[in-house]
């Protein structure tokens, strides 16, 4: 990806605040930030969650109730010849997404944010989260609307070239908002598009608090969004969940526009997601996926992942079956982790439907790709339902157990990890946790390498024996391996 943008980066805080967020410059004057930078002021985020109910957008000094946003002293820091410099800034603007708002108190409400060392749930700041605020550090003239306008006018993605999964990204922002890391480059991919005119991105990249008013690029370097978080809590773990707000969302609302683009397809087969699921089994539910092996059926999942016998499978079509439990390790935590359902032939889905298993190990280094419903339930609810893809690579193997550097969250245990040909190679499990800071790290995950069960799994399918698959559950040596006991040092010198 070739690394120049035509924008300025840089970071803002208030003088009154607490926080620093990144920002973006659209030109010598212009800035654009997340709304984020408020909310350590309880009294205007109540303020502007009645002032944005019902408008998009807001003349600040012209507003009764957010007048007292224009009157914050706002500074911003851009490098200007390689020295950093400070300017006064004072907000002018404010661009909201009702669309965004509901998505945030909606599907992603089961979300926890960290603010003023306080957890707190996200849906009380979705105003926030669903807000762009517009700047000028030209403070002795008021930016018009029109003036606003003609900017954005031309920061307007090409409908052909708006957002699409899988797409790669290159994000700029300022982590924890310290100049230390000054305008620091991550790239990545979107992993989803979801909320109503697919307003909302999300991200595989690895970010962090202060991230949010950064800029996420195309790799042609056109503005594709504006990062609006990065970390939060679900139950109490932190989860890594980079959001940004779409461009083309922005630019809708600022021209008074609605731009109804849709995402193309990706490059991997159809089938790939057509064969993945979200399984829910009683108040416990993660992914699974359809196979097909010697013109039998199946869905496998994590034996983990089903609380019952009380299975409920949602496909892409939404169209909701509900498999017959054939067998699932009765010791969950150990290996392999592996439930393997069968569907009745009334509920069965199309052939098509059904993706193919690699009988084969990913090599160190090759591409796959971790498809599943990250995080929140509520996200494969409804008009928007689809899985998310977050790409990767495989970092090790050894014998029963496949380690990748995808970023899967929780919620997707029991999905599939597909090759660039849609073929099954793996089952996700779990992510690494350290016993040296108790956090759990998603980039650092285990998969169950489908040719180490793939004899199993053919033996089953052609005999119907059950107890077949008593030997899916694995030897002395793999369930150590899973348990990450250290291998034993044979000569010591």
């Amino acid at each position: 990806m070739k690394i120049q943008s035509t924008l300025q980066h840089g970071t803002i805080f208030y003088t009154a605040g607490g926080h620093k967020a990144s920002a973006v410059f659209l030109d010598e004057e212009l800035v654009i930030t997340s709304g984020l930078i408020l909310s350590d002021n309880d009294s205007l985020v109540q303020k502007l969650t009645v002032a944005t109910k019902h408008n998009p957008f807001v003349e600040l000094d012209k507003s009764t109730d957010l007048k007292q946003i224009f009157e914050l002293d706002f500074r911003v820091v851009r490098k200007h010849e390689n020295v950093l410099r400070q300017q006064s800034a004072r907000a002018y603007h404010i661009v909201h997404s009702q669309r965004v708002e509901e998505c945030m108190e909606t599907m992603l409400g089961g979300l926890h944010v960290c603010i003023n060392g306080d957890t707190k749930p996200v849906r009380l700041y979705a105003p926030l989260y669903a807000t762009i605020l517009i700047l000028s550090t030209n403070i002795s003239r008021c930016v018009s609307w029109n003036q606003f306008k003609t900017v954005i006018n031309r920061l307007k993605p090409d409908s052909s070239k708006g957002p699409k999964l899988l797409d790669e990204v290159l994000t700029v922002s300022t982590p924890f908002g310290d100049e230390s890391f000054f305008n620091t480059f991550n790239i990545g991919h979107i992993s989803n598009i979801f909320g109503e005119h697919e307003c909302l991105l999300l991200l595989d990249t690895h970010l962090s608090s202060g991230c949010q008013g950064g800029a996420v690029y195309n790799h042609n370097m056109k503005l594709q969004g504006i990062l609006i978080g990065s970390t939060f809590m679900y139950r109490n773990e932190n989860v890594s969940f980079p959001l940004a707000i779409s461009m083309n969302e922005i630019v809708g609302i600022a021209l008074n526009r609605r731009n109804l683009c849709q995402s193309l397809p990706t490059t991997l087969p159809i089938q790939a997601f057509r064969s993945v699921c979200m399984i829910d089994s009683q108040a416990c539910w993660g992914t699974g996926c359809a196979f097909e092996l010697h013109g039998r059926q199946y869905i496998i999942s994590c034996s983990h992942v089903l609380a019952t016998d009380n299975i409920t499978c949602v496909f892409n079509d939404q169209k909701t079956i509900h498999p017959k439990l054939i067998y699932k390790n009765p010791i969950f935590d150990s290996a392999y982790d592996i439930a393997l359902m069968e569907a009745t032939f009334e509920e069965a889905q199309k052939p098509n439907w059904f993706c193919q298993l690699a009988n084969y190990i990913p090599h160190i280094g090759q591409r796959l790709y971790a498809v599943g419903f990250p995080v929140l339930k509520s996200l494969a609810r409804g008009i928007n339902f689809k899985p998310s893809v977050i790409p990767g690579r495989a970092t090790k193997y050894s014998e029963g157990i496949l380690f990748t550097d995808c970023s899967i969250q929780c919620g997707q245990s029991g999905g599939p990890i597909f090759d660039e040909n849609g073929l099954l190679v793996a089952i996700a499990v779990s992510n690494f946790r350290s016993s040296v800071d108790n956090l759990i790290y998603n980039c650092h995950n285990m998969c169950v390498p489908v040719a180490d069960i793939y004899g199993t799994l053919e033996r089953y399918s052609m005999t119907r024996d059950k107890a077949s698959l008593e030997e899916l559950q694995a030897d002395w040596s793999v369930r150590c391996k899973w348990k990450l006991k250290p291998p034993a040092i044979l000569n010591k010198l």
